[in-house]
């Protein structure tokens, strides 16, 4: 009988080359994804829900037979962005799928990570191996697995894996390997800090094959999953012997974890490790990212950035904040001082050819702006956004004058819309953006300037 698989975090970056794998196989696969980096644009069908909301995940686990858990806030940069974040998602989380597999006795694929060895140099670590993670993103998967196998009794298997790497539709480039390629193919050179530190390495495709071979086989247990153990100084050598650059030794160590897995137990049930780091190499510098290797959306500590930023800001409403002008015999000073650039990522400045012209509507779902009047005078109109496609048009207008001749910021939150218009000639406006112009592209709606009325932008008589 087909199996029914569920996989946790589908949307992801190995998620997003499992699903395809298991396509292939005689198997029923869907995805469950909360969704959390809203800038990622899924490309596959997924169901949304959250495995923080027991309830939730429960209904719709009853409708499978294996469960594949990649559910988490990966990595330790993105993990201590929010450490609450990554506590809800990566244990109270995983405590909910271990209940909810036990209870309706599903067979539970948990994916770990090597980085629970923490630091081992000089001696090969296998599954029996006490672990003593380092960094906080490797604790969590401790407690993960510690939660897995006390509640889930031996209807599970866990994967630890090692440091991967490798083409997927949702691309990381914070991952070493895959950074150094792209790093290679764009500047020529590549830098090393340290360089004696030894990794266990594994390609995406092996991860998700080792997955499909846990299925298939019904295997239990603990399963290390590497293809390679190098020096990061050895793996360097690898890309510069493909793509000729240089490299750029940096003795200062930023990642103090050094180990070597040995994954002889999983090559015992049968599985054979078919790629490698020079196959992944020449695939990425031939892929048209590689050279957009710097967005924000290849990096899963930008991204978790922007969902704390979004998390904070989005609470926030609209707030004109005072400023105030100082005078002396040296000159003026005009100043803001409860203003904080918290959360922006770039600024720009806007001067309009005349006084007739409205620069109206552009509105945001998670972008936030402040706006600032440094010369000259302005009506700036905000509304918030019932339907960002669609708005109503009863919704409520916040008028506002800013003027250089009375300092003040006004602090614009997402789901709104914004417009202006200046009243008097050579006005030049300011705004603070939290989202990058990659980020605000996917996040721009626009509504004619007479949208909400055209009074909005009207002068009165005195």
């Amino acid at each position: 009988m087909p199996k029914k698989i569920l996989i946790l975090g589908g949307l992801g970056y190995i998620g997003s080359v499992l699903f395809k794998i298991i396509k292939q196989e005689e198997w029923e696969v869907d995805i469950m994804d909360n969704h959390l980096y809203r800038d990622i644009h899924p490309l596959n069908p997924y169901i949304e829900a959250d495995i923080r909301n027991k309830d939730q995940i429960e209904s719709i686990f009853k409708n499978y037979d294996v469960i594949v858990n990649l559910a988490a806030i990966v990595g330790d940069p993105a993990c201590l962005i929010d450490t609450n974040l990554a506590i809800e998602m990566n244990c109270i989380g995983a405590r909910n799928i271990a209940e909810i597999c036990k209870k309706l006795k599903k067979f539970i694929v948990h994916i770990s990570t090597c980085s629970i060895y923490g630091s081992e140099p000089n001696r090969i670590v296998k599954e029996e191996d006490e672990g003593f993670p380092i960094d906080f993103y490797g604790q969590t998967k401790y407690t993960q697995e510690r939660l897995i196998r006390e509640i889930c009794n031996d209807n599970h298997c866990i994967l630890r894996l090692g440091t991967a790497y490798g083409l997927s539709p949702r691309m990381r480039y914070d991952l070493v390997v895959n950074t150094f390629a792209a790093r290679a193919l764009k500047f020529k050179k590549i830098t090393i800090f340290g360089g004696e530190q030894e990794r266990p390495f594994v390609h995406i495709r092996d991860i998700s094959r080792a997955i499909v071979h846990v299925i298939k086989y019904n295997l239990r247990g603990i399963y290390n999953v590497r293809g390679e153990n190098l020096s990061l100084l050895k793996l360097g050598e690898i890309v510069r012997d493909i793509t000729n650059c240089e490299i750029e030794i940096n003795r200062n160590i930023v990642d103090k974890r050094s180990y070597m897995v040995d994954s002889t137990k999983l090559i015992n049930t049968g599985f054979e490790f078919k790629y490698n780091i020079d196959y992944a190499v020449k695939e990425i510098v031939n892929s048209p990212t590689a050279l957009e290797f710097h967005k924000g959306i290849y990096s899963n500590l930008k991204l978790a950035e922007r969902v704390k930023i979004a998390k904070t800001i989005g609470k926030r409403d609209l707030l004109l904040i005072n400023g105030g002008i100082a005078v002396d015999d040296r000159g003026t000073l005009n100043f803001a001082n409860e203003f904080n650039f918290y959360g922006v990522k770039r600024f720009y400045q806007v001067q309009n050819f005349n006084t007739t012209t409205i620069r109206a509507f552009h509105g945001h779902v998670n972008e936030a702006k402040y706006v600032y009047v440094s010369k000259g005078s302005a009506i700036v109109a905000a509304v918030k956004l019932d339907d960002i496609k669609s708005p109503s048009k009863n919704q409520k207008v916040n008028r506002y004058i800013l003027s250089d001749r009375n300092p003040q910021i006004l602090f614009i939150p997402p789901k709104h819309a914004n417009g202006f218009k200046p009243l008097v000639e050579d006005t030049r406006i300011l705004f603070f953006s939290t989202s990058s112009l990659e980020e605000s592209k996917g996040d721009d709606y626009r509504f004619p300037a007479d949208y909400w009325g055209n009074e909005i932008w009207e002068v009165e008589n005195r």
